[in-house]
């Protein structure tokens, strides 16, 4: 889920909200304003307890971002790139750069965040306590008291034993443990995530009948959500199984075509664009070096008059820190939102600071399906014995090198083969 718009950054880490996280504000404020506090404090003026519940739900969501950023800050110690975290309806999510290393760093980045929302619930609820002693005003002691009871029961519920719970990873981990086997455990754990879904969407219709319409499509919208997301993790780790010892090179379009930070749109658009079928590009700096990524799409949004002057260094993306890997890096290991690129995404395969490949949803598409057929892809030589050179060296479309290599013959491990994302 790519977020709508981002808060800012966060020691780092790049902090996106979805749209719906909108809905999930309105529902918050909503029920502190109706239903909480003219029950427990039915002397207070409606316009208070409106402000009351507004305070209520970015309080919330403040807890929420807390239990994300507890999973990445743990996540780095280990070595792991967490560096964006997106809220939405359902709570929230840690993108991590690579896999856990370990069970015990698995084990530890899973528990952080339900360890720090019951430490939140438990501080919220001593506020609630002195607030009560002090005699300060039930409106602040029942917003309180409503903040510790909802932080302990996402801290709780979070530990339910299915993926893609935190309590699914922390079972994936202990199995991890046990058996030595990563894939198996994830399996086992997506498994249980997919029961415990559908127990919840059953809970949920019980609910529905019973009367109780709020809290009952909500359970089902929650179960939904983690018999979809399961599955979605059993069928990724299937696959993983089967690609087991494909690296990057098997799989990636080598010698892609690059776009030079210092031309203008029009200049690109004439020399590269009008003649390759791509839709995405790497930017290159002077000396090669991959600095973003660039889509049609971005140069679309160019005023015609301004695509003379418009350099392509002052568009696109910039390249982030999980969006390269190298040639010998193992498709298994990737992070799984590799394996669900968007239609702009683009993983950069990278050596010596220069791109040789790129890897898109349709490499990776191609990959597990000639894995259900029983054959692996590896790089074969396919070389057309071109000389390939970096586009704005030369001045024509071309392919990535590093610089230096000008009219050298083209000796390279990475033989062609063939060939997206809050």
């Amino acid at each position: 889920m790519k977020p709508t718009f981002t808060l800012g950054r966060v020691a780092g880490i790049s902090i996106g909200v979805h749209w719906s996280v909108l809905v999930m504000m309105l529902l918050v404020t909503e029920i502190v304003a109706v239903a909480i506090l003219p029950v427990q404090a039915p002397t207070t003026s409606a316009a208070v307890d409106w402000v009351a519940g507004v305070l209520a739900a970015v309080t919330f969501l403040a807890s929420l971002l807390a239990h994300e950023l507890a999973h990445a800050v743990v996540a780095r110690r280990y070595g792991m790139p967490a560096d964006r975290i997106t809220l939405w309806l359902l709570g929230g999510f840690t993108e991590l750069g690579t896999n856990p290393p370990t069970p015990r760093a698995a084990f530890l980045v899973a528990g952080a965040g339900p360890a720090t929302s019951l430490v939140l619930g438990a501080a919220f609820g001593g506020l609630a306590a002195g607030a009560a002693l002090l005699s300060l005003p039930i409106v602040l002691r029942e917003v309180l008291t409503w903040l510790g009871f909802v932080n302990a029961v996402l801290g709780i519920f979070n530990l339910l034993p299915g993926a893609p719970l935190d309590g699914g990873r922390l079972l994936q981990a202990g199995l991890w443990k046990r058996s030595g086997d990563r894939d198996r455990a994830a399996v086992s754990a997506a498994r249980a995530g997919r029961f415990l879904g559908m127990a919840l969407i059953a809970l949920g219709v019980f609910q529905l009948v019973a009367g109780q319409l709020v809290s009952g499509l909500w359970l089902a919208l929650i179960g939904w959500f983690l018999v979809m997301s399961a599955m979605s993790e059993e069928s990724v780790t299937g696959l993983r199984g089967r690609l087991t010892g494909v690296r990057l090179r098997d799989v990636m379009s080598p010698a892609p075509v690059t776009a030079p930070s210092w031309w203008t749109v029009d200049t690109f658009l004439e020399r590269v664009a009008e003649h390759d079928h791509h839709r995405t590009f790497p930017v290159v700096d002077m000396e090669g070096r991959p600095v973003r990524v660039l889509s049609l799409t971005d140069l679309v949004r160019v005023p015609e008059q301004t695509r003379g002057t418009t350099k392509l260094a002052d568009l696109g993306r910039p390249l982030r820190p999980d969006g390269t890997a190298g040639p010998e890096d193992l498709l298994t290991e990737l992070p799984a939102g590799t394996w669900q690129l968007s239609g702009r995404g683009m993983l950069l395969v990278v050596e010596g600071g220069h791109v040789v490949g790129i890897v898109n949803t349709h490499d990776v598409n191609r990959a597990v399906e000639l894995a259900r057929l029983g054959h692996l892809p590896r790089a074969g030589d396919g070389s057309s014995g071109e000389e390939p050179s970096q586009a704005g060296q030369s001045g024509q479309p071309g392919r990535s090198r590093p610089p230096g290599q000008e009219g050298q013959s083209t000796p390279s491990p990475y033989v062609p083969g063939q060939r997206p994302g809050g």
